[in-house]
């Protein structure tokens, strides 16, 4: 059913929480998985401005797949550069030129309003996909440590094009 996954991570706790989620799918699907960071860069007149550097976007996907691999699954990473405002494109074409069959990404839990007001990269990418895409809502370690709630459900919505 869904052969090639595509997991979207930036390196936010959120995003950090979908890779289980995409494990979890590559070993019932019998998947790969593609790791997709998209790196946001602002063009200014005479300078690009940048968070983070080439290097760190490698070793941040590297580590990713690593963590894929380590659990008997065929994973690959890609990094995408692109202008402010275009990370869901970025997502959605890396997924049209490898076959994708199911997006993963994490999210913060933004209600619809706040999504689209906030203009939310997930938002985007269901809005714009022809494809499954798989939201993980877990909710964020931090807010589950502080709580220490043990009755803490995982939540997810998978929503289909």
């Amino acid at each position: 059913m869904f052969k090639h996954i595509l997991v979207a991570f930036d390196g936010s706790t959120y995003s950090q929480q979908a890779l289980p989620t995409a494990i979890e799918f590559a070993l019932k699907f019998d998947s790969d998985v593609l790791v997709e960071h998209v790196s946001e860069h602002d063009r200014g007149r005479a300078v690009v401005y940048s968070s983070e550097s080439p290097a760190d976007a490698t070793r941040l996907v590297g580590d990713a797949v690593k963590q894929i691999r380590d659990a008997g699954i065929t994973a690959k990473g890609h990094v995408s550069d692109v202008g402010t405002g275009h990370v869901a494109k970025a997502i959605m074409e890396t997924a049209n030129a490898n076959n994708i069959d199911l997006i993963v990404m994490g999210s913060r839990g933004l209600s619809d309003v706040q999504g689209l007001l906030l203009g939310s990269i997930t938002h985007k990418v269901i809005q714009m996909a022809t494809i499954p895409v798989l939201v993980d809502r877990t909710r964020g370690v931090k807010e589950l440590n502080a709580e220490a709630a043990p009755q803490a459900t995982r939540k997810g919505a998978l929503v289909t094009g």
